[in-house]
């Protein structure tokens, strides 16, 4: 039995350019491999899987970046934040100008969604900038029961600022490039360490890994997997320690990789 773990943005989808849900051809193709006895994962720093996904039927999630890791329907970890850790991010925020954006299993605490960089985070992972209705503008931190924060910057220095001052108490994925963020967690698993620990408790040889991705919150999963495999849109990092470079996610880059190493027919 082989286990394969996927990204989501940037290697399942595409939502800046409109590329909401993986081609027929790459659905086909996961389902075959599942059907041949074998194991499909999503992984991703998403707390939830977005529409486009939800006619796959994957085997497991590992999300939040590892804090939240479901097998087949059931809940094996469930990392939430504590009101004292949300307490300090929040001191820490308004320290250096940080927009925080707060996401719990089935609610989302924000108090700047019409802030510049949030509504260009919408256009990133959501491939448009309607404001999201429902989500609490006005809370404190006794109010928020959240898995993950994810929180804007103007500059790299702010950002950096923020991270010496919450890497002691918090898993920190950070992004300093492009949209300038951080992915903020409950001190524990990262990306990496969740496949690893889904691997091991399904008795997976990590010959018989695999893991898709394109980004920096990939690089921690190619490293503890067997074989990793960058899109070609991965960042140039992920790329220097891929396996193999396929093709990008708007190229069929996984149906090509899975006739490489699966022998996939057409």
């Amino acid at each position: 039995m082989k286990m394969v773990v996927f990204d989501i943005d940037g290697t399942l989808i595409n939502a800046q350019n409109g590329m909401m849900q993986p081609d027929d051809k790459t659905k086909q193709v996961l389902r075959s491999f599942q059907q041949q006895g074998n194991k499909i994962i999503i992984a991703s720093a998403r707390g939830e899987i977005p529409e486009g996904l939800r006619d796959v039927d994957f085997d497991g999630y590992v999300l939040s970046d590892g804090h939240y890791i479901i097998y087949n329907n059931e809940i094996l970890v469930d990392d939430m934040m504590s009101e004292a850790e949300v307490q300090k991010q929040l001191d820490v925020y308004q320290k250096y100008h940080g927009r925080a954006m707060f996401y719990g299993h089935d609610d989302e605490w924000c108090d700047c969604l019409d802030d510049e960089l949030v509504i260009k985070h919408r256009v990133m992972f959501q491939g448009n900038n309607q404001r999201p209705v429902g989500v609490n503008e006005k809370y404190q931190a006794s109010d928020v029961h959240a898995m993950s924060c994810c929180v804007l910057f103007d500059t790299v220095d702010e950002l950096w600022g923020a991270y010496h001052e919450l890497k002691e108490d918090m898993t920190l994925v950070v992004y300093d490039t492009g949209l300038i963020r951080m992915d903020v967690y409950h001190k524990g698993f990262h990306k990496g360490t969740g496949c690893q620990y889904l691997f091991q408790k399904l008795g997976i040889d990590r010959q018989d890994t695999y893991a898709f991705g394109d980004g920096v919150n990939d690089y921690e999963m190619f490293k503890l997997v067997g074989h990793g495999i960058a899109m070609s849109n991965a960042v140039e990092s992920l790329k220097e320690i891929a396996e193999y470079v396929t093709d990008d996610v708007e190229h069929q880059g996984i149906v090509k990789a899975f006739q490489k190493y699966f022998d996939m027919k057409e």
